[in-house]
């Protein structure tokens, strides 16, 4: 009766090794980030607007021009039009950047990780049983044995982009305020800025004073 409430149990564990792999390989497929918005920000009755960088540094980036026109393409969904060679009614500042790193050391040891079941013969009085144990799979690590205990590291990079709108007129308070911050182990932030801006968008202009959890499905086109 041991051995059957054994077997059951190391099916029923196989069993949500596989759901967990399901969720995990989906989960690899999102960006997650969170995004803090205030605001007093009117509905948009066709504003003109100007982007700029917040370091003026970035004045003639190409870079930031690459971000900014990403940013223009949202504004100009919800209602605003771009200035042009006119004086715009609002100015939209940008900034962005990554930091240097986190070095978070992860270490694995009996009891982490998923068991897939293993089953061998074992003598008895001259009689074989079959009798099983699990070996522990970690899905970004692979195998490990139980009775080992292992230390891996890696860098976790923090990425932010925040975005200011604001009456292009001196003593006026600022109409929106928004930071998108996310955590990852890509510092690439060129490959990351879509996304990131996407999340800023989601929801727009958003609750003031709320910090939002966006999670963005990477599969969507």
């Amino acid at each position: 009766m041991k051995f059957k409430d054994q077997m059951m149990n190391n099916i029923f564990r196989f069993v949500i090794v596989l759901i967990l792999a399901g969720f995990l390989s989906a989960c690899n497929n999102t960006f997650t980030s969170n995004v803090s918005r205030f605001h007093e920000l009117p509905t948009p009755q066709g504003e003109s607007v100007m982007i700029v960088p917040s370091d003026p540094a970035k004045n003639n980036s190409l870079e930031f021009a690459s971000y900014a026109n990403i940013v223009g393409d949202y504004l100009g969904k919800l209602g605003y039009r771009p200035a042009g060679d006119g004086v715009p009614d609002l100015i939209v500042e940008l900034d962005y950047g990554v930091d240097d790193g986190k070095v978070i050391v992860r270490n694995y040891s009996f009891g982490y990780g998923y068991g897939f079941p293993h089953f061998y013969p074992r003598s008895y009085f001259g009689y074989y049983y079959p009798y099983s144990y699990f070996d522990f799979y970690d899905p970004f690590y692979g195998y490990y044995s139980p009775h080992r205990r292992d230390v891996d590291s890696y860098v976790k990079y923090t990425r932010k982009l925040s975005m200011v709108i604001r009456p292009n007129q001196d003593g006026l308070k600022n109409l929106f305020e928004g930071t998108v911050e996310s955590t990852g182990r890509n510092n690439n932030i060129t490959a990351i800025m879509p996304h990131m801006v996407q999340a800023l968008f989601t929801n727009f202009p958003g609750v003031s004073g709320s910090t939002e959890k966006i999670v963005i499905n990477l599969d969507e086109k």
